[in-house]
């Protein structure tokens, strides 16, 4: 049997991943309502919403207060303003934030301690299930997996190694510029197809941006971007 792949996150980790998942994703609608009103309490409900002056319907919840009758309508696009007020004006147990990051990640994940004894959330990741088929596609397609920007790790490292040829690329701390026309590239410079064979190789692999050896962050992040890994 394969060892499973688990990682520790702290308790402020653990709320940004689940605002970043709906920042990615925040059509999920139902998860959404699930998620609010289990944080601030009230019915949320996914629905639709006429917009002035010309009727057409975007989605969002409906949201209604416990103990009121009135209900207010939340279109997507206010969904991580209103995770993040949730989180700040109810300040939810590190139990609770585990319950919502299982919830919002499908993952299986229990408090613990972790290294220095900190209290933060055991994650079983199923990145142990994951194989890179080397498709491109992460490359080619996406601007999550494709990094379009460094870390500050990233650079030192480069300047460390004395990757010049990485660096020509890089202008502050935005990736791909073209060294010649000053512009953005259209693809990765580094993206390399193999002859006669569907397949494609990282001409930096070994160090090649953490945004990109990140890629992907879970299962579901895999499933939502079209990484074939976990198929």
């Amino acid at each position: 049997m394969t060892k499973k792949d688990k990682k520790f996150i702290s308790f402020s980790q653990a709320i940004q991943e689940i605002l970043d998942d709906f920042r990615f994703d925040p059509k999920q609608y139902d998860l959404f309502a699930n998620v609010y009103s289990f944080l601030a309490g009230g019915e949320a409900t996914p629905g639709e919403e006429k917009c002035p002056p010309f009727g057409f319907k975007y989605g969002g919840i409906w949201y209604r207060p416990e103990g009121q009758e009135k209900k207010q309508f939340y279109s997507l696009q206010e969904f991580h303003d209103l995770l993040v007020q949730v989180f700040i004006s109810n300040s939810p147990s590190i139990e609770d934030v585990c319950e919502i990051y299982r919830k919002v990640m499908g993952v299986k994940a229990c408090v613990g301690t972790g290294p220095g004894i900190d209290a933060g959330i055991w994650v079983e990741t199923e990145m142990e299930n994951f194989r890179c088929i080397q498709c491109g596609h992460c490359c080619l397609e996406l601007s999550d997996a494709y990094s379009t920007n460094a870390y500050e790790e990233d650079i030192v490292r480069w300047e460390k190694e004395m990757r010049w040829d990485i660096l020509d690329y890089v202008v502050g701390t935005d990736l791909w510029i073209s060294p010649r026309t000053g512009e953005d590239v259209t693809r990765c410079p580094w993206l390399r197809k193999l002859p006669n064979k569907d397949r494609y190789i990282c001409r930096i692999h070994n160090t090649k941006p953490k945004q990109c050896r990140d890629y992907p962050k879970s299962r579901k992040h895999a499933l939502q971007t079209g990484c074939r890994g976990f198929m």
